[in-house]
Formats: C-alpha cells, structure tokens, sequence
C-alpha cells in the first residue's frame, strides 16, 4: 500500500507570504542601517566642518591681531621717518657759524688796502658709511627682545643729523703781495676756518696803478661754533669797521 496523503491545512500562499515579510524586514532593517550609517557621517563631517571653520575664525583672528600690530609698528615707523626728517631739516636749517659772523671774520682779517671783488659759498653734504655698526651683547640682546616684543619686527634705528662741509671762495684785489700775504696769514690762524690756500695771484692794472688780483680757497672747521651772543658782537664790529675803512 502506498503511504497515505499528507494533507495540509495552511493557505497556499502562506509561505510565500511569509518569505515576503521576512524580506521586507531584512530590507527595512538595512535601510535603517543605511540611513543610519548615512546620518553618523553626516554628523561627523558636520562635525568636522565646524571645528575646521573654528580654526580657521582664531586663524583669522590672529592674522587680523598680528597684522593690526604690524600697521601700528608701520606707522610708529612712519612717525620716526618724520620726525627724523624734520630733524635733518632743523639741523640743516640751524648753522653752529651763522654766515653773519663768518663774513665779519673774513672782514676783519683784511688789511687796509685789500679788498673783496667776489665771494663764493658752497655746502656738501657728508658721506657716512653705510656698514654694519658694531654692537655689544646686551645691545643686541636688547634689540632682540625689543623686536619679539613687537611681533618679531625690528625696531627701526635713529637716523643722525646730516653733517655738512663747506667751502668758500673768494676773490679780491691788494695793492701788493705783502698785503695778501698778512691776509692769508690772519685767515690761516682764524679759529673758524682750515685749508687756507692762494690759488691765483697775478698783476692787474687799474689806469696807471698796478694792483695784485688774488684768490682764495678755504673751508670751514666742522668743529667751529659760536654762541649768538658773540655772534651778533662780531657782527656789529665787523660793520664798524667796514664803514672806517
């Protein structure tokens, strides 16, 4: 006899339905899964974003500090240029031998019967080397934290007042050699002037008289200096005797 029929009271589509849903689950947790997973970077790299754009506000931050300290480092500089250049104009401006008192030197030296035809000033200024000064240790230590104090930037240096050498040249006309000779040699011993030197000296006619005509080259002592006091008494002698010769 053949083994009996199994019969079978569930629907026909019961186990397929009942694959369906155990399909649907498995999507749906791996969709959850996705999402999630999705979500977690998301949030990281939010996350990310955020710290890297903090960064970079302190970054900001800091660069606009820094580059506010440097503008104000720049315009102190600025104020030292000027008021450095005023300085070198004040100095310039300022003579330690007003013009006033060298001509009545020069007038004074003159013995009777010499007199000026024409007289010539000129001012150069002096070279100054441009080397590396030296400095001691604690200068430099000095400076070194001076300019970490200001963000690393070096403290701009002093600048000095300009020197100046002045040369004179004149030309006159003497009744004779020893004239020009006690001219030169009263100039040579003033305490103003150096390099007291006759260029020219050669017979000149004036109608039936001969003359000698002389020129002279000179400089002033960049030591020299005179107090306005006596400067304005030299002055006023040299005018009085100006007018009695």
């Amino acid at each position: 006899m053949g083994a009996p029929n199994q019969l079978s009271f569930l629907p026909e589509d019961y186990l397929q339905l009942k694959a369906q849903r155990r399909t649907n689950v498995i999507c749906a947790v791996l969709f959850v899964a996705v999402i999630g997973g999705i979500m977690s970077v998301f949030y990281a790299s939010d996350k990310q974003d955020k710290l890297v754009n903090d960064h970079h506000s302190q970054v900001s931050r800091e660069v606009m500090e820094k580059a506010k300290r440097i503008d104000q480092v720049k315009q102190m500089q600025d104020k030292q240029r000027q008021m450095a250049h005023q300085a070198e104009l004040t100095a310039s401006l300022l003579e330690k031998v007003p013009r006033s008192y060298l001509l009545a030197e020069i007038t004074n030296a003159m013995p009777t019967g010499v007199s000026l035809v024409d007289f010539t000033m000129e001012s150069k200024r002096r070279s100054v080397p441009t080397g590396p000064v030296a400095r001691t240790e604690f200068e430099r230590k000095k400076m070194e934290m001076e300019a970490q104090a200001r963000g690393g930037i070096p403290v701009p240096q002093s600048v000095d007042a300009p020197q100046y050498d002045v040369s004179m040249k004149m030309s006159g006309i003497a009744r004779n050699d020893v004239l020009v000779a006690q001219f030169i040699s009263k100039l040579s011993v003033s305490k103003l002037l150096k390099e007291v030197n006759l260029v020219q000296s050669e017979e000149h006619k004036q109608g039936d008289e001969k003359l000698r005509q002389f020129q002279i080259e000179m400089t002033l002592d960049p030591r020299a200096e005179v107090q306005p006091n006596k400067a304005d008494a030299k002055t006023a002698s040299a005018g009085a005797a100006v007018e009695a010769k």
